[in-house]
């Protein structure tokens, strides 16, 4: 039973580094840039602090994520 997770796992981080490229980091850092320097600055404009503060968490953690994920499929080997 452990071997065959072993496998999903291996299989699904294989198919995760074939689609994870430089173009799909490329994307997820500007998408998190956008939010922070496009959507935050109109939030706080219209007052909307919730708002504004979910779309600082969200953008910044595209930015670090993306960066983390790119990393991980270039180190992963299988």
């Amino acid at each position: 039973m452990k071997w065959k997770r072993v496998k999903k796992l291996q299989m699904f981080m294989g198919k995760f580094k074939e689609i994870y490229d430089g173009y799909m980091l490329v994307l997820v850092v500007f998408a998190g840039t956008f939010l922070l320097l496009r959507d935050v600055p109109l939030l706080r404009k219209k007052k909307l602090i919730r708002d504004m503060k979910i779309a600082k968490v969200l953008g910044y953690t595209y930015i670090v994520g993306g960066i983390a994920l790119f990393i991980i499929a270039k180190m992963y080997r299988g």
